[in-house]
């Protein structure tokens, strides 16, 4: 009897050894630590459907199963916070997930990589310093800031005004504007916060700032934000909003609907992948978390996204692993401060795994999320549509010419103000015509295709005195045509007071705005240059000729819008 218990004994230490030396344990846990604001919520739901999946996969890992353990956490309270993380570690926690708060991150942060316990994050990490343990799904900030330089050298931007709402927001962005580029670009700085967008707005109207960079994630600042643009009239042609935040096809722009502005952002989270669809169908057979993980956009915000392929990170690492090497319980404590023997394997584990995920290709280096992908938005009328891609090795890549470049109706009427002048415009006479039905020729075909291309109304109006416009000798003040343009409160073409800018950066206005619409459009260079003598044109009547612009227009010196 003594013999058969010796024999029993042996023969389970043997097969409890086996199953260990195979790979993986059958349990095997992950931490996760969320803010208590984010308890039940579309986050923590994500966190759960994904082990969920990882475990219903029986290819992924067949013999293994992940569980759990959920702590809640408070804002600034980071000795609370490690405290619960201690727990979670000497309850034999392989990997921790979370916070999603920059402050307690850091904290967790250290003690993982005092234990070597991998610490698996989903946020904006913005500081530099290397990190032994940490794998971040978002992606590195450097790279990022060049997704965001490469958008604003793409549209030429070189007078910039951010808004953002606190002053991470403000670290965040600074890094950006650091990152050299090809233009001397001028960046006006506005934290805003709930009640003051209208002031802002207001600000950055006077300061006629037409480029506009949005760091704002909160939903009702957004719309008190975008209320602001509608009632200043801030979303006509001029202006142009680039949003940071990867989630802006998930908010509500009913109020936009009916009324043009121009928006543009970058989307993490592929939607159109068959993959995605596929995970959107299942998440809405979820009973637990189907309804709360996808707002009434049907679209998966970006921070579920990153948490979801986090979790699958971690699985195809275990997988991975599961094949050649062998991991064991941590059995560790903060009190020991001894690291866990398998936790630098598994780290390199997670680090090599490369995979096509909710967010497009997934790859780390030391830690950081590279050669990630961007999915270019511009806002039509009723949603947001992919225009391009960006990624780090092409920069951008327009894909759909016309939806980047159709404005829609934007909420412009320019008065036209002519001469009659054969052979480019020419009147009917009679009083069946009337409005822009009297006039006809060249000049008018060319200016009816140019406001169907950039998407403007006109109304055309006869000069009343027929002249293009003479200096008076003593008073200098003009008349005709010229002392029109001149009355009009913001000129067509004027010369930019900062003498750092070269070429055609030196001008703007409306005709420049135009001009560079259908160069964009048709694919044409120009180069912009100043009439000789100043002069739009006066015709001398002894020497039956022109000089200024309209001479050099004769004579075909250059092309003048």
């Amino acid at each position: 009897m003594i013999k058969w218990t010796q024999l029993t004994v042996f023969v389970l230490a043997n097969i409890s050894f086996l199953c260990t030396v195979n790979g993986l344990p059958r349990h095997i846990k992950i931490g996760a630590l969320f803010l208590e604001e984010q308890k039940g919520s579309a986050v923590e739901l994500a966190f759960k459907y994904a082990v969920y999946k990882v475990n219903k996969d029986p290819d992924l890992l067949p013999n293994s199963s992940i569980h759990y353990d959920i702590e809640y956490v408070k804002l600034e309270d980071s000795f609370h916070t490690s405290k619960k993380v201690c727990r979670q570690i000497r309850n034999g926690v392989h990997a921790i997930l979370g916070p999603s708060d920059p402050f307690l991150g850091s904290h967790v942060q250290s003690v993982c990589d005092a234990l070597d316990i991998p610490h698996l994050d989903a946020r904006l990490d913005i500081n530099s310093e290397k990190k032994e343990f940490s794998i971040n799904i978002y992606p590195a900030p450097n790279s990022l800031n060049k997704a965001f330089q490469d958008i604003m050298d793409f549209f030429n931007w070189t007078k910039v005004a951010i808004i953002y709402e606190d002053d991470y927001g403000l670290i965040k962005l600074q890094d950006l504007v650091r990152t050299p580029g090809p233009f001397n670009r001028e960046v006006f700085f506005q934290q805003a916060s709930s009640g003051s967008f209208l002031e802002i707005l207001k600000d950055i109207k006077t300061r006629e700032h037409y480029n506009i960079v949005v760091d704002i994630s909160n939903g009702p600042s957004l719309k008190e934000f975008l209320r602001g643009v509608l009632k200043l009239h801030m979303n006509d042609y001029k202006y142009h909003y680039l949003f940071t935040t990867f989630d802006a096809e998930t908010y509500d722009l009913e109020e936009f609907n009916y009324n043009f502005v121009n928006i543009t952002s970058f989307r993490l989270v592929d939607s159109e992948h068959f993959r995605t669809i596929q995970i959107f169908k299942d998440m809405e057979r979820f009973q637990t978390a189907g309804s709360a993980l996808m707002n009434k956009s049907r679209i998966l915000q970006a921070e579920s996204a990153m948490i979801i392929d986090a979790v699958y990170t971690f699985a195809l690492a275990l997988q991975a692993l599961d094949r050649g090497a062998l991991l064991r319980r941590t059995n560790i404590s903060c009190a020991d401060e001894e690291p866990w023997a398998d936790g630098s394997s598994l780290f390199n584990y997670i680090n090599s795994v490369e995979y096509r995920g909710l967010t497009g290709p997934i790859q780390f280096k030391e830690g950081q999320r590279v050669n990630f992908k961007l999915d270019l938005l511009k806002l039509k009328a009723h949603e947001f549509v992919k225009v391009g891609e960006w990624t780090l090795d092409n920069g951008i890549n327009i894909t759909d010419h016309t939806a980047l470049y159709d404005h829609g109706n934007m909420n412009v009427t320019l008065v036209v103000t002519t001469n009659q002048e054969v052979p480019y415009i020419f009147m009917h006479h009679g009083k069946n015509y009337t409005g822009n039905n009297r006039f006809y020729g060249f000049c008018v075909e060319l200016l009816d295709e140019i406001a169907k291309l950039v998407g403007f109304s006109y109304i055309l109006e006869l000069n009343p005195d027929g002249v293009y416009g003479v200096a008076h000798p003593v008073t200098g003040e003009w008349n005709g045509i010229v002392k029109q343009l001149m009355n009009h409160e913001v000129p067509f073409v004027m010369i930019r007071s900062d003498g750092n800018f070269t070429g055609n950066d030196r001008y703007e206005g409306f005709c420049i705005d135009v001009l560079k619409e259908i160069a964009e459009m048709v694919n044409f260079n120009f180069t912009i240059k100043e009439g000789h003598d100043g002069w739009y044109g006066i015709y001398n009547p002894e020497s039956k000729k022109w000089n200024g612009l309209v001479l050099e227009l004769i004579q075909k010196v250059f092309v003048h819008l």
